[in-house]
């Protein structure tokens, strides 16, 4: 079946681009939250760590239940149906896992909203009585936001599952936008729960932008729950183990929480910070092509022989890499730059800026695993394999909780300690999945020449960038500031692709696509 398509770019590019401006309204987002709150100023109904914390219960649910766990599941029984020509199954299938999806959530967020002041407890067990208080008035209301995501995911799956990208590419935009309103027109006023009414205004805003997807693909609603059908136990069969697996991430992000709540105030905001700016080329490189790549993966695993899969994840693989390593290159040179443009300003101070840039430098040197973990994992996903990357993730969450408790209770190196944690956890992860799926495939998926000569580029390019902060200038004001930063950043690009160039990298054409 065909669709209509609304874009006139690849998809991959599609996504990139949305990608790009929805980090963009990030870093605005996080530019008013660092200028409106602060990370060690704020007090009371003004303080962000409170904010940060009141997310982790509800962000659990929803990356357990909904991101990435709907989508491993839902794609690959919705696309046998599609190649088969299957419609009717397909369309109840669908049905079916949205009714049950928000049955599910309504559950299960209702219960959250009952515990909620025991949960907040184990979560943020260092907080005073009054921010508990509030931390627990914050996470119910938060609990809105999965419930509406788990609606919009199964839509966005649809749009996956016919390789149609444009209305699920301006999902984030407008969740950013709602975020964005909450702190302009309630933060002042009404402290953190004015920022957290507007994370329920763009939930609903992310939604509604969906709704003209279930035209394009022609969806055709059935009014059945369908909990007794195969494909629906299937497909729960297959969320199972993925649930699992993103538990063991979320309860790692629940172990760095509670301790940095017994740390100095402001050690949570300082790490969510500093993990939304080194997530920046995540989103834009690695996130962008495994969604991209799943649909064809999914439809390669159905092959007689694993040749043409392992060719397409091998092609991906270089593709990110090639784009992951200078970015990460760029952004530990340039960290200092980049914090002080985007961070330093109203209640944000220089203190809370050198240790947030120490925190972005050591997750950094886990972004290439941080990136190609999403795509070997939806590898697995679409030979039906849910098992193997919970196995990994297990083994990464035991080593960064571990190393979180050594080294930032027991060493005492605070956030810095949790980072060192976080990037060993999440290089040992991507270590073992790379290892199993060659052992799957029969062959690597990483060709370590064209890795040196990435490597190679990057470092000339790192040389330029490091003349370019010694020669232009980036004191003055806000826009010179930018403008400093932009010239050094397109600097590096034209380096490196030259270099790349030069070095006859065959991802150098990226334009293709």
């Amino acid at each position: 079946m065909k669709v209509k398509s609304f874009y006139l770019f690849p998809p991959t590019l599609l996504l990139g681009l949305s990608a790009l401006f929805s980090r963009f309204l990030g870093v605005a987002r996080d530019h008013l939250l660092a200028k409106t709150f602060g990370a060690t100023a704020g007090e009371g109904i003004y303080n962000l760590d409170v904010y940060y914390a009141a997310f982790r219960i509800p962000d659990l649910l929803y990356n357990l239940l909904i991101f990435g766990a709907i989508s491993a599941a839902f794609i690959p029984i919705f696309t046998r149906y599609k190649k088969e020509g299957d419609l009717k199954n397909a369309w109840a299938f669908a049905s079916s896992m949205l009714h049950v999806m928000l049955l599910g959530i309504l559950v299960i967020a209702g219960a959250t909203y009952l515990l909620a002041p025991y949960l907040v407890h184990l979560i943020a067990g260092g907080f005073g009585t009054e921010d508990l208080a509030l931390t627990v008035k914050l996470m119910r209301v938060l609990l809105i936001s999965p419930i509406l995501f788990a609606v919009s995911s199964v839509i966005i799956s649809l749009q996956d599952s016919f390789k149609c990208f444009f209305f699920r590419s301006l999902s984030p935009l407008f969740y950013n936008c709602g975020i964005i309103i909450g702190i302009l027109y309630f933060g002042a006023s009404f402290g953190v729960m004015g920022v957290t009414c507007g994370v329920i205004i763009g939930a609903a805003m992310q939604l509604l932008v969906q709704v003209p997807a279930l035209w394009q693909i022609g969806f055709k609603h059935v009014w059945v729950l369908g909990v007794t059908r195969p494909d629906i136990r299937k497909a729960f069969t297959l969320m199972i183990p993925r649930v699992l697996g993103l538990s063991l991430n979320q309860i790692g992000l629940l172990v760095n929480t509670l301790i940095a709540s017994f740390l100095m105030t402001g050690s949570i905001t300082i790490f969510y910070l500093a993990d939304n700016l080194q997530s920046l080329p995540l989103g834009l490189i690695g996130v962008s092509f495994a969604i991209t790549s799943f649909a064809t993966l999914s439809e390669l695993a159905g092959e007689p022989t694993p040749e043409a899969f392992a060719k397409e994840i091998k092609r991906v693989t270089h593709k990110i890499l090639f784009l992951i390593i200078p970015a990460t290159v760029g952004m530990l040179l340039l960290r200092h730059e980049i914090v002080n443009v985007i961070l330093v300003s109203g209640k944000f101070s220089s203190s809370d800026a050198i240790l947030t840039e120490h925190v972005i430098g050591l997750l950094l040197l886990s972004a290439f695993a941080q990136s190609l973990i999403p795509l070997i994992s939806r590898g697995f996903y679409a030979y039906h394999d849910t098992k193997t990357p919970v196995f990994t993730a297990l083994i990464g969450a035991l080593v960064n909780v571990g190393l979180s408790v050594i080294l930032a209770i027991v060493f005492q190196w605070g956030i810095p300690g949790i980072a060192v944690a976080f990037t060993v956890g999440n290089i040992v992860n991507f270590s073992l999945l790379a290892i199993f799926m060659k052992r799957k495939l029969k062959t690597t998926i990483l060709d370590w020449r064209r890795i040196v000569k990435v490597i190679i580029a990057s470092t000339i390019m790192g040389l330029s960038v490091g003349f370019g902060q010694y020669v232009l200038p980036f004191e003055g004001g806000l826009f010179q500031k930018i403008a400093g930063l932009l010239m050094v950043t397109a600097l590096g690009a034209v380096v490196y692709f030259i270099c790349a160039h030069l070095l006859k990298i065959p991802e150098r054409r990226m334009m293709k696509f």
